[in-house]
């Protein structure tokens, strides 16, 4: 079922937390994170965001990449109240992580996959994000926490899950990278959840048993071929019996577009219809439909519900070349 988020101006309420998570890199997480952070902008809410992803950091590029482009054209691009998150070393310091590793090859039992290389990544310092959520909750200024996590399963990234008013899993549609929530085998009678999977309905779970709050967890099948292929219907029918068990909800997510890709690099997004963007002259037409994807997608999720609060003059100059 669709969740429409509406706040009640006047009265307190906690912000809607949103988490963007998949175990698997490459899914497009940070990419949906910044069009998310946005559109909800543009929509007039108040965003604040973190990057828990501290290997990767790209959300924080992102963002740093559209304050630069903004000052160099002046052109007040929305941003978000960004919070950095430090780095807590999981072994206390780098001197005492390097030793650990020159321990284990002196010692023979560094077989490479003896050390899981999650666990040798940034960690995010956890007493630092949770004050910071709190800080945010008392001061009553934001209507929405957007919150970008690694990939891999780290601890960090299990709590921020757990957090979740809406959970957005974005998948490449695939079934190399659908295992992120089924592990099947040729054997199986039918797909069995993944680590992930388990991993995440627990900490669903354990958020509705302490708090009574449920998470909308919607699925989101990215990268989609323009036509439906044999391999998309094989894949609809997995998460058919994986939703059954899960409880989340599949939308459309976004086609394999330039536009994407060639944004970051001046941290603009399909909603910043601006000259001197870098775009190719011929792309605009093409911008404009994925505009209209990221649009529908945000609809989809209940984040945004009326098209008018994301309507610009700028997409009302582009509209009469679809008639």
């Amino acid at each position: 079922m669709r969740t429409s988020i509406v706040p009640s101006y006047g009265v307190h309420s906690p912000p809607h937390v949103v988490v963007i998570g998949n175990q698997k890199g490459g899914s497009g997480k940070s990419t949906f994170a910044m069009h998310i952070i946005v559109a909800l902008l543009k929509a007039g809410k108040r965003v604040a965001c973190f990057d828990l992803d501290l290997n990767q950091q790209t959300l924080t590029r992102y963002l740093a990449n559209r304050r630069e482009w903004d000052r160099k054209h002046g052109r007040k691009l929305e941003l978000p109240d960004y919070y950095p998150v430090k780095e807590r070393d999981a072994y206390g310091t780098a001197r005492s992580l390097k030793q650990f590793i020159a321990q284990l090859r002196k010692d023979g039992r560094d077989k490479g996959d003896f050390i899981d290389s999650s666990s040798l990544s940034h960690n995010a310092d956890l007493r630092q994000f949770i004050s910071q959520l709190k800080e945010i909750g008392r001061a009553d200024t934001h209507d929405f926490v957007v919150i970008d996590t690694p990939s891999g399963v780290q601890h960090l990234s299990l709590i921020a899950h757990g957090m979740a008013d809406t959970l957005i899993t974005p998948i490449n549609d695939s079934f190399f990278d659908l295992d992120v929530l089924v592990a099947m085998e040729t054997s199986d009678v039918e797909p069995q959840l993944s680590a992930y999977a388990n991993m995440v309905w627990r900490a669903l779970e354990a958020r509705s048993k302490v708090s009574g709050g449920a998470t909308d967890w919607v699925i989101v099948r990215n990268r989609l071929e323009p036509v439906e292929s044999n391999n998309q219907r094989q894949i609809t029918l997995v998460l058919d019996v994986v939703q059954r068990k899960l409880g989340f909800r599949i939308a459309r997510g976004l086609l394999e577009r330039p536009a994407y890709r060639e944004f970051f690099a001046a941290g603009l997004t399909v909603f910043d219809f601006v000259e001197g963007s870098g775009t190719s002259a011929e792309s605009g037409q093409a911008n404009s439909l994925a505009r209209v994807e990221v649009e529908n997608l945000i609809r989809e999720i209940g984040l945004i519900e009326d098209r008018a609060e994301l309507q610009s003059e700028s997409l009302d100059a582009i509209e009469p070349a679809h008639d």
